[in-house]
């Protein structure tokens, strides 16, 4: 598990969730960023927003072992976003390319 924190890509970053992650979101793919209140229940609106870069916070070589005695790991991973009603055209297109390349 590590924290999973979603940017929104922009002039100023803002941060739109972090959480407990087990899954790797890929840049290309669509994430809904969902409200919800203390019991788990939809509280408001979903959004959906594109992924557009991936970054992983990786321990170095020259890293020290934690005081717990846990191992070096992966703890926080960032995804840059934007919303996906506002990806521009070009970029759009180049995504689509990417992704049937993949499939």
């Amino acid at each position: 598990m590590f924290s999973l924190r979603v940017v929104r890509h922009g002039h100023q970053e803002q941060i739109l969730a972090e959480c407990l992650a087990a899954c790797l979101p890929s840049r290309g793919e669509v994430i809904q960023l969902d409200v919800t209140d203390a019991q788990g229940e939809p509280a408001g609106p979903s959004t959906l927003w594109r992924v557009i870069s991936v970054t992983l916070h990786v321990p170095s070589l020259r890293s020290q072992q934690p005081v717990d005695g846990s191992p070096l790991a992966v703890r926080l991973v960032e995804v840059a976003v934007l919303p996906d009603s506002e990806l521009p055209t070009p970029m759009a297109q180049r995504e689509r390319e990417v992704l049937s390349e993949i499939l």
